[in-house]
């Protein structure tokens, strides 16, 4: 590489260095700015608010937009456009001196003709408008043919007959057309059939047409029975034993004292027929009933045709069928094409029709145009990438469009939950796959199921970057709005517990401290109303087996009185709590001036380990694994602070000029805690002074006043 190399700016953005993209020139240079410094290497070519620009990205139509994709549509934009410093406009609207291409100049003028402008910039607006009028013209470029497009009726209505067939597609107006390659496969399939049908003259059978299909359904439902009572009949001769027959007429009749269904399994290890030494079947015996209408219909279907008499040999037999099968071949090597619908003088009118000729070039005539309709289509494709491919640079070389209006690409929408608003939400398509890798993130993260009355479904993640998740839990109800301001049902469905803020961190331990009390005398409780049920139960029992008896009943034994080491025990113990609690006193009122210090201390000494961890925490969260989840490859960390983390989540808020009526008439009645602390207060004092328990306290006092 030879030459000076541009001077690039950048600024650091969520912990990493990013380009700063401000002028066209540095758009024109990213060929020469190392991927290791882009934002994301590659990303999904899927978002709801910008379909156009990433289908027209994605070149090689696998999903993913990637560097390589990114420089291409750089070279063809710097091909196309004078100064690239109007992509900043990111405005669908074009002016002709701002065309470099001379093809698309011509476009442009060509669609201000065609939409009637009178003006020299080209708008999407007036450019749909022009390709909707070209559209409209008999001969479009699309190379496919409409009825219309013929000023012959014959040719229109070949047109219309094809059409009618299958072999049509939609033209670029929606309407009903044909193509160089349905011509070929229409004439492909007509020949084909041609040749169907020159076979079958040579499998005609001697009987009525009327009657075929009806043959050949009774020959496939009679064919292997009969070959069955061939081989019977072969057997029985070689058997050279009458007896072998009246072995099978016991069997029939045993099968007599039985229940017999139409297609019973007994019935089917009988023959047709009662099988002959002669080796031959009589077409008026007697048949086996699961097989009787078939062949009773067979047998007068064909029987003045093939000159049957009353029996049928094998030779015969094997003669018929070899005419059968090969017919049954035949049908079904039909032709399943749309050729079947036309009738024999149709199929054989369009076999010899000129039009068919006369329809190619036409289509041949439609190409012709094929060049203005794809000047047309390259010139919309560039006002495209004016209007929108600033924004995909700043989701991919660079985060802008998160950090500075956190509006992202791969934001979806919004979610309220808990009275809070949660901005940062993302379209998830695996969950399940997803929460594995994103919660390395660090980020707390709400998996819902989205759906909508019209049946449509979807998944999202969100981020809670403030306040608390106190009352979030899975199964919880939502509301998200989509980037379109379409209202969805959400689901909580699961939940990536990490620290929200520091403040939540603080009064964690304190929840924590709660919850365990709570729960232990939660426990307590239930043990102790089970014991009482069991006792309940237990006495009950004893009352129904063993009724007490007024002889047996005696009087109940003192109850024992308290021994006096149980009362030392309980004074020491007492004695030793209040020591503890003036000693926590003594230091505390020490302190004089310093104890609100103190006390800010053991507040600290309580929260300040959970605060600390979740401080670290905080300053580690990274978006980049939970977009790398989704398909993203992003190229460094996209760290959310404190500060940004906050703009993320909203929580509730009372607006301005507003006013609260704080009597509330379901309120529970207050109790005077109080006056019930500070009675406690004094019972608590005067006790301790009974005891003896402040004379160190008021000595500590007494020396202070002195010492001053």
């Amino acid at each position: 590489m030879t030459g000076e190399s541009h001077g690039w700016k950048f600024r650091r953005l969520g912990g990493t260095d990013q380009v700063v993209l401000k002028s066209g020139d540095d758009i024109a240079h990213l060929s020469e700015l190392d991927p290791k410094l882009w934002a994301a290497l590659a990303m999904p070519a899927r978002s709801h608010d910008h379909e156009e620009v990433l289908a027209l990205l994605d070149t090689d139509r696998d999903g993913m937009i990637r560097i390589p994709e990114i420089l291409a549509a750089v070279d063809r934009l710097k091909a196309s456009l004078i100064s690239l410093d109007c992509l900043f406009e990111e405005t669908p609207a074009l002016t002709l001196d701002q065309l470099r291409d001379g093809r698309l100049q011509d476009a442009a003028s060509f669609a201000l003709k065609l939409a009637n402008a009178s003006d020299r910039s080209i708008t999407l607006g007036t450019l749909d408008t022009a390709i909707a009028n070209f559209n409209t013209h008999p001969f479009n470029g699309d190379g496919i043919i409409l009825p219309e497009s013929s000023q012959d009726p014959d040719t229109a209505e070949t047109i219309r007959t094809l059409i009618s067939i299958g072999y049509s597609i939609k033209d670029s107006t929606s309407r009903d057309g044909i193509t160089h390659e349905l011509l070929d496969s229409f004439i492909a399939d007509l020949e084909a059939w041609n040749r169907w049908e020159k076979e079958g003259e040579a499998l005609r059978l001697p009987i009525p047409q009327q009657d075929r299909d009806a043959a050949i359904a009774a020959f496939s439902q009679l064919s292997a029975a009969v070959d069955d009572y061939f081989r019977r009949c072969a057997l029985a001769r070689m058997a050279q034993s009458p007896d072998i027959l009246r072995n099978l007429e016991t069997q029939m009749a045993s099968a007599l004292s039985n229940r017999l269904d139409q297609d019973d399994a007994l019935l089917r290890t009988l023959p047709l027929a009662l099988p002959r030494l002669d080796g031959t079947l009589h077409v008026d015996a007697a048949f086996n009933p699961l097989f009787e209408s078939s062949a009773q219909q067979f047998f007068s279907l064909i029987r003045e045709a093939y000159q049957l008499g009353h029996a049928v040999t094998k030779a015969q037999w094997e003669s018929i069928a070899s005419d059968f099968i090969a017919l049954k071949c035949w049908i079904e090597a039909k032709p399943s094409t749309g050729i079947s619908k036309l009738d024999s003088a149709k199929r054989q009118g369009l076999a010899q029709s000129p039009h068919l000729e006369t329809i190619r070039g036409l289509i041949e005539q439609d190409l012709a145009e094929r060049d203005k309709a794809e000047m047309l289509s390259d010139l919309r494709a560039l006002l495209i990438l004016k209007r929108d491919f600033a924004t995909i640079l700043r989701n991919f070389a660079n985060m802008d469009e998160f950090y500075g209006n956190r509006r992202g690409m791969f934001q979806s929408g919004r979610l309220f939950i808990d009275g809070k608003e949660l901005e940062l939400c993302i379209d998830v398509h695996n969950p399940a796959a997803h929460a594995a890798t994103a919660m390395m993130s660090g980020i707390f993260l709400i998996y819902c199921d989205i759906s909508r009355t019209s049946g449509e479904k979807g998944s999202i993640v969100a981020a809670l970057t403030a306040g608390s998740a106190e009352h979030l839990y899975v199964g919880r109800n939502g509301l998200f709005i989509d980037n379109k301001g379409r209202d969805w049902n959400a689901v909580v469905t699961k939940i990536v517990t990490q620290p929200i803020s520091i403040r939540e961190a603080f009064f964690s331990p304190y929840k924590w401290l709660v919850r365990t009390i709570e729960d232990l005398a939660a426990k307590r409780a239930s043990a102790a109303e089970s014991a009482r049920l069991a006792e309940l139960k237990g006495s009950a029992q004893q009352l129904v087996e063993k009724p007490t008896k007024a002889a047996e009943t005696a009087a109940a034994p003192l109850a024992k009185k308290i021994d006096v080491g149980t009362v030392a025990a309980i004074g020491v113990a007492l004695g030793s709590i209040g020591a503890m609690i003036t000693s926590i006193l003594s230091i505390f009122i020490n302190l004089g001036p310093w104890l609100p210090l103190g006390i800010v201390g053991i507040l600290l000494l309580i929260s300040g380990p959970s605060m600390i961890l979740a401080a670290m925490k905080l300053r580690k969260r990274d978006l980049s694994p939970v977009l790398n989840a989704e398909g993203w490859a992003v190229n460094g960390k996209l760290i959310l602070n404190l500060v940004f983390g906050t703009a993320l989540s909203h929580l509730a808020a009372l607006p301005p000029n507003s006013s609260r009526l704080l009597i509330d008439p379901y309120a529970p009645k207050r109790k005077p805690w109080g006056l019930y602390l500070l009675v406690l207060l004094v019972l608590v004092l005067l006790t301790a002074w009974l005891l003896g328990w402040l004379e160190p306290v008021l000595g500590l006092l007494k020396s202070g006043q002195s010492g001053r």
